[in-house]
């Protein structure tokens, strides 16, 4: 996946990441993909799947890998189970440079559950990557949203089939880093239906990572789209959809 690609090569790797999407096998896949990603031992920025660490993530036997949904009851999550992570996370990397921890469909968590993860998720040791998947976002706590890059796994999909709309985003993206909230809105402007617009605002959430923006002004941008993308479900004016998303993104980028 670009995204990640993009996150490697620009040296701005999140500590902890939340795949969207509503195909759970793709989006185990992008776990797995990412976990090798950030091991893999020959430095680049995709997975070689040739060195020693591709190959024991590829047969599941790195043991810097954790899948904390192999270490649930019947795949439900447990309290109990998950402060056994958090304290295994201090333990350091056995072979590379990280150890990830892989949890899956954490839109099924219970709330105390999630809160169990608070801590581990804002500020684990400087060695540890955390990799989330979910169908959707609507279920977790804001506390545990404010700490998660969120990654729309079907935006590279939509890119390469909508060139318009990628072009948008990438126009949207360009003004915001030059402090020019007209040429952004204008921009967005352009865009006719809610499905367009949602679209686009994944396209965006997808390019900013890679852009000039402090960390917590990146990370509260994210949260603020994904709530915007959630709140096109109910407003059926595209024009002032477009106004209130581009005010709210230039303000939380301090623009």
């Amino acid at each position: 996946m670009k995204q990640l690609e993009n996150f490697i090569a620009s040296g701005r790797i999140p500590h902890a990441l939340c795949f969207v999407g509503a195909d759970p096998e793709y989006l185990s896949e992008l776990s797995e993909y990412t976990a090798r990603l950030f091991l893999c031992g020959n430095g680049q920025a995709a997975p070689c799947d040739t060195c020693k660490s591709c190959k024991k993530a590829q047969n599941k036997s790195h043991p810097d890998i954790i899948r904390a949904s192999e270490l649930t009851d019947g795949g439900k999550y447990k309290v109990d189970a998950l402060r056994k992570i958090a304290v295994d996370s201090v333990v350091r990397p056995n072979d590379g440079d990280f150890k990830v921890y892989i949890f899956a469909k954490v839109d099924s968590m219970t709330p105390l559950c999630q809160n169990t993860l608070l801590k581990f998720t804002e500020e684990p040791p400087e060695y540890v990557r955390i990799i989330f998947t979910a169908s959707s976002p609507d279920t977790l706590l804001d506390t545990i949203k404010s700490r998660l890059v969120f990654i729309n796994a079907d935006s590279d999909t939509v890119a390469e089939n909508n060139t318009e709309l990628l072009a948008i985003a990438h126009e949207f993206i360009a003004a915001l880093i030059k402090s020019d909230e007209y040429r952004a809105a204008a921009a967005l402007s352009r865009i006719k239906t809610r499905e367009d617009l949602s679209e686009t605002l994944n396209m965006i959430s997808g390019l900013m990572h890679n852009s000039q923006f402090t960390a917590r002004s990146y990370v509260e941008a994210q949260k603020f789209l994904l709530d915007c993308i959630d709140d096109l479900k109910f407003n059926p004016n595209i024009a002032l959809a477009c106004t209130h998303i581009t005010a709210g993104i230039c303000e939380k980028l301090k623009i």
